[in-house]
């Protein structure tokens, strides 16, 4: 794969002179299959753009797009401050850009809901400064360049540096046990009248793992928290915990996994937004139970993150993150063996299959990896964005007249 490293006063140039093939992809942690390919270029800006400084009082930082979620909230940790990461510290500045969901987003709402300002150029290689106080009228509406930027960003332009309002680093209650098919089907109804402190994230692989995410000091979770225990104390390789912060999860999905499985070497994730599933949980379960059996690889998983709460709060014209009611984000990852395209083909079938079964249910996706090179991207476009995809359009066609960024 072809790659530059451009330092971030490069990148004006860097895409103003830009005569090779395109799209110009961007590599900031690398998690998205989108971020490589054999023969488009890409601008890795893990070299250059690693700018990590905290304001005095610990309130905001400035986060260079190279910086990984792991290197960011260990830099935030030990001045007591935070950021509501995901389930892995490996995405970078793609994570915060393209909305940012965290097993805390319930309470402390998305990623993009933290950004005060960005900077970097426009796919036509202009400079992009802009802020959020700069870009949000008296009456709350946000300019469309602003919205654009935030939660669609990586097809608009290259962001070299975010600034972020930080919270207060909180200690969490954590459990990971295995649970069957049905018991899965009950902890997703249960989690869909917690507080909003309280979380469930579940990965379904070899075997199905459920994760808790409790805030220790909010009183109603920790009510609900304890109900839960005595069912969690009956299941297999339960395991209840104390972290001082999202740092310090463990990995997800570990507990789901064979231990001799042998890493997914190329693979493809389809994030989908759903409302709450209420009576319909224990019939998807089925489906997923059913696709789980048939899943041509090893590395093919499904998982899913909870939504709700402080999400819903924020318009859904503030961003383009328009699904603001979601209360599910379920992911499905289809792995191969690389250099088999027969492998490939299988996988990315049994991914489609499964989509077209839990659509009636999930008809949102959440864009956090770039399928532009699939034939199906029209569709996924339509279903992130709704009614703003032609504004987005619009913007497109303002800041990135020749199409060096993915296309929409």
């Amino acid at each position: 794969m072809p790659e530059l490293e451009p330092r971030p006063g490069d990148l004006s140039s860097c895409l103003r002179d830009w005569s090779g093939p395109t799209p110009l992809l961007v590599r900031s942690g690398g998690t998205s299959s989108r971020s490589r390919d054999p023969v488009l270029w890409s601008l890795d800006l893990r070299t250059h753009c690693r700018e990590l400084q905290l304001s005095d009082d610990g309130h905001r930082v400035r986060v260079g797009a190279g910086v990984t979620m792991a290197e960011l909230q260990r830099h935030l940790a030990p001045a007591g401050r935070s950021i509501p990461t995901g389930l892995s510290g490996l995405p970078g500045a793609g994570y915060l850009l393209t909305g940012g969901i965290s097993p805390l987003s319930r309470s402390q709402g998305l990623a993009i809901d933290r950004i005060l300002a960005l900077e970097g150029v426009w796919g036509d290689g202009e400079p992009l400064v802009l802020t959020a106080e700069q870009s949000t009228s008296a009456d709350g509406h946000a300019s469309d360049a602003w919205r654009g930027l935030l939660g669609a960003a990586p097809f608009l332009a290259v962001v070299s540096a975010i600034e972020l309002r930080t919270t207060p680093r909180q200690p969490l209650q954590i459990a990971r046990a295995l649970v069957s098919p049905d018991q899965l089907a009950e902890w997703i109804q249960r989690a869909e009248t917690w507080p909003d402190g309280l979380s469930l994230q579940w990965f379904w692989s070899e075997r199905i793992e459920i994760l808790l995410v409790a805030i220790e000091v909010d009183a109603p979770s920790v009510q609900a928290w304890a109900a839960c225990q005595p069912q969690l104390a009956r299941l297999p390789g339960a395991v209840v915990e104390r972290i001082d912060g999202l740092e310090a999860l463990p990995p997800f999905g570990a507990l789901a996994r064979c231990p001799l499985q042998r890493a997914p070497v190329a693979q493809e994730v389809l994030g989908l937004l759903a409302p709450a599933w209420g009576a319909a949980t224990p019939a998807l379960i089925q489906v997923a139970r059913q696709a789980m059996a048939q899943r041509p690889d090893p590395g093919c998983a499904l998982a899913s993150q909870q939504l709700g709460g402080a999400t819903a709060r924020v318009p859904a014209t503030a961003t383009s993150f328009v699904h603001r009611q979601a209360i599910w984000k379920p992911w499905i990852t289809a792995a191969w063996p690389a250099a088999d395209p027969a492998a490939r083909q299988r996988s990315l079938a049994w991914l489609l299959q499964l989509r077209d079964q839990l659509r009636p249910h999930c008809p949102g996706v959440h864009l956090a990896q770039l399928h532009d090179h699939l034939p199906w991207h029209g569709w996924e476009l339509k279903a992130a964005f709704g009614d703003w995809l032609p504004g987005l359009r619009r913007l497109k066609a303002q800041h990135d007249r020749h199409r060096l960024l993915p296309g929409l």
